[in-house]
């Protein structure tokens, strides 16, 4: 069955063809706004596991082309400042999708895969950690502008917090990767390093600070750093472990046949996952990649 609000959503972001609610590429102003009314009005308004249902389809049907555009952004024709062109490209609605996905399983299963539909996922380490490299001095300057504005301060912290936030999650997926210029280069992590240092210290408990001191550990391989980022991996359905909720069991497992995003220790746990607590033919589909 297809669910609307993800097509709708999908249609938002131009992903998909609807004559009566196309957004023309450019007005990204508009966009904006109906992202904002599709996201808080349609969607957060649902309970968690029919939240989860809508995300799980939107990501096996439009995943691969939202992270397509969002490596490709259209040229935001309404953007009225530099600054407002830049915001654009490092917070923009298809980074605020990956962030609303970041811990569905189909992110880490797209992120996993080898099939050329998916190749560009594993470039969305770099390519969004060198648009946060190049935000980052304006953003700062808004964040510690004087006279304060404490709105436009605001919605700069939050920006840049979702940003490394998104930015670590991605990046769990690599931690086994033994050559880390593999997923961020050198020269970006040695850009973000300083702002980063600055954030972890100025909004210590504060969210930013805590994902900033989290990438942070990820750049410099500090003492604790993979403990940091196992904690993120397990917000998601941990690929290592049986799918079924309290199933610790971690060797054998098989995978889920149609979506590939959960293993099983056996059919009997599959069985019982299946119609259970988790429900997970409410969020079971096949994908291309």
């Amino acid at each position: 069955m297809t669910s609307s609000e993800a097509d709708d959503l999908a249609v938002v972001l131009g992903l998909k063809s609807d004559p009566v609610k196309n957004v023309a590429l450019g007005q990204e102003r508009v966009r904006h706004a109906r992202f904002m009314f599709e996201l808080h009005n349609k969607i957060r308004v649902k309970t968690e596991q029919e939240q989860d249902r809508i995300w799980s389809q939107f990501c096996a049907l439009y995943l691969p082309a939202t992270v397509d555009r969002l490596l490709d952004l259209p040229v935001p024709a309404d953007a009225e400042t530099p600054i407002e062109l830049e915001d654009f490209i490092a917070y923009n609605p298809w980074h605020e999708t990956l962030v609303q996905l970041q811990h569905i399983p189909y992110v880490a299963k797209y992120l996993r895969s080898h099939s050329p539909i998916a190749a560009p996922g594993k470039r969305l380490p770099q390519i969004l950690a060198d648009r946060l490299a190049d935000v980052s001095a304006p953003w700062e300057a808004k964040m510690t502008a004087v006279p304060r504005n404490e709105q436009l301060r605001e919605y700069y912290i939050a920006a840049a917090g979702s940003a490394i936030q998104l930015l670590c999650t991605l990046c769990t997926h690599f931690v086994n990767e033994t050559n880390r210029n593999s997923v961020i280069s050198d020269d970006t992590q040695q850009r973000l390093f300083p702002i980063l240092s600055v954030w972890s210290h100025r909004y210590n408990r504060q969210f930013l600070g805590i994902v900033s001191r989290r990438m942070l550990g990820y750049i410099s391989r500090a003492p604790g750093w993979e403990q940091a980022f196992n904690s993120v991996r397990s917000s998601t359905k941990n690929w290592g472990v049986c799918g079924l909720p309290l199933c610790n069991v971690r060797k054998d497992l098989r995978v889920c046949a149609k979506c590939q995003t959960v293993r099983y220790c056996d059919s009997v746990h599959q069985r019982k996952d299946w119609s259970g607590v988790s429900n997970h033919k409410l969020s079971c589909f096949k994908t291309e990649y």
